[in-house]
C-alpha cells in the first residue's frame, strides 16, 4: 500500500495579486432590475481618465494556493496542483509556496499562456475591494498531468474554481482518487465557476465532504435568496457540512442539526484579500483535527482576522497553531448556536 504522505492537496488557481490603492473612483449603487430588493454596488472610473496609484503591492495569491500555504505554514504537508505560466510570475509564485513547505511535484510549468494575475483595487470607498482576475495557464490543466501513482500519496482534497472542461476533468480525476483512497474533500468554489460551468460545479459539489463559499456564491449556486433555505439546499446536494460567510457580517456553519451563526473579530482591517481562503483554512484545519463546528468557526474567523490585519494574501497568517489558540482566547466572537430547521 501506497504511504499516505500528504495531509491535503489544494487544486485550482495560483495568481499573482497586484494590489493598487486608488482614490479617483466613485462608487455607485443600483437596483437589480430583476431583483428589485437587491441593491449592487459599483467602483467606477471616470471613461478616458488616467488615474494615479498611491502604492502598488505584488503579492503570490490565488484560492487554492492560498490555502496550501496557509495550512502549510500550520504545520499540515499540502501540496498545490495546478498549472502556472513559465515566467516572471510563475517563479515568484513557486518560491513563495516553497517557503510554506508545500509539495510542487503537480505544479505544472507551462509557456503557452502567463501565470494568472489578479488586479485587486484598494479604495477609500470601504474595506473591500473589487478585483479584475485572468486565469491565464490555471484553465490549462489537463488530467493527464497529474500522475496517478503520486494522487495515491494524497489523504485529503481541496478544489477551488477553474472553469475550462480539461481544469475542471482534472479536478474530478483527483477526487476520485482521494474518495477511493478514503480521503475528505473539501469544496471551496468561487463564482467563476459557479456562473460559468454551474452544471460542473454541481456534480463536484455532490462528491464532497465540505462546502465552503460566499453568500453571493451560495445565492448563486442554489438560486436562493434566503441564507438559511439556501444553505439546506446545498446539504441535499451531498456535503455533511456548508459553511458560508457574508462579508463584515460574519458566517454561518452548518451540518444539517445545528447552526452556528458568527460575527467577526474586533481588529482593524486593512485589507479584505484572501480572507474568505483564510476562513476556509481554518475550518479545514479544524475538520481535519477534530474540532466540533463552534471551534471550527472560531478558528476560521481568527485566521481571517490575522489576514485582514495585514495588506496582502498570506502576509498576516500566523505560523504556529498556538498564535490563534491564544488570540481566541484573548478575543470575543459572538455566536449564536442554535438547531438548524432549514425550510
Amino acid at each position: 500500500m501506497v504511504q499516505k504522505t500528504i495531509d491535503l492537496a489544494c487544486i485550482g488557481s495560483a495568481c499573482v495579486d497586484v494590489i493598487m490603492a486608488v482614490s479617483d473612483v466613485f462608487r455607485f449603487e443600483m437596483i437589480d432590475a430583476h431583483s428589485p430588493d437587491t441593491v449592487k454596488k459599483y467602483t467606477a472610473i471616470e471613461y478616458s481618465s488616467k488615474l494615479n496609484v498611491s502604492s502598488v503591492k505584488f503579492a503570490p495569491g490565488g484560492s487554492a494556493a492560498n490555502v496550501a500555504s496557509n495550512l502549510g505554514n500550520l504545520g499540515l504537508k499540502t501540496a498545490y496542483i495546478g498549472k502556472i505560466g513559465d515566467d516572471t510570475m510563475g517563479r515568484m509564485t513557486r518560491d513563495d509556496l516553497a517557503k510554506a513547505g508545500v509539495d510542487l511535484t503537480s505544479c505544472i510549468l507551462t509557456k503557452q499562456d502567463a501565470t494568472a494575475v489578479s488586479v485587486v483595487l484598494l479604495t477609500p470607498l470601504g474595506k473591500d475591494r473589487s478585483i479584475l482576475a485572468y486565469k491565464g495557464a490555471n484553465n490549462l490543466l489537463q488530467p493527464s498531468e497529474i500522475k496517478d501513482d503520486w494522487l495515491q500519496t494524497v489523504r485529503n482534497l481541496q478544489w477551488t474554481s477553474l472553469t475550462s472542461q480539461s481544469a475542471i476533468e482534472t479536478i474530478d480525476k483527483c477526487i476520485i482518487a482521494v474518495k477511493k483512497g478514503g480521503g475528505k474533500v473539501f469544496a471551496c468554489p468561487s463564482i467563476s465557476i459557479i456562473k460559468n460551468s454551474h452544471d460542473a460545479a454541481v456534480k463536484l459539489i455532490k462528491k464532497s465532504d465540505m462546502l465552503v463559499l460566499n453568500k453571493e456564491e451560495l445565492i448563486e449556486l442554489t438560486s436562493i435568496k434566503n441564507l438559511l433555505h439556501a444553505m439546506q439546499d446545498a446539504l441535499e446536494l451531498g456535503p455533511k457540512i456548508v459553511a458560508c460567510t457574508d462579508g463584515g457580517t460574519g458566517s454561518y456553519i452548518t451540518d444539517g442539526k445545528t447552526l452556528i451563526s458568527a460575527g467577526v473579530y474586533p481588529v482593524e482591517v486593512a485589507d479584505t484579500t484572501g480572507a474568505g481562503d483564510a476562513f476556509a483554512s481554518g475550518l479545514i484545519y479544524g475538520n481535519l483535527n477534530g474540532m466540533d463546528l463552534e471551534q471550527m468557526v472560531k478558528f476560521g474567523s481568527a485566521i481571517a482576522a490575522f489576514e485582514c490585519m495585514v495588506t496582502g494574501v498570506r502576509e498576516g497568517i500566523p505560523h504556529a497553531v498556538a498564535t490563534i489558540k491564544d488570540f481566541i482566547s484573548k478575543n470575543l466572537l459572538k455566536l449564536e448556536k442554535s438547531t438548524f430547521t432549514g425550510i
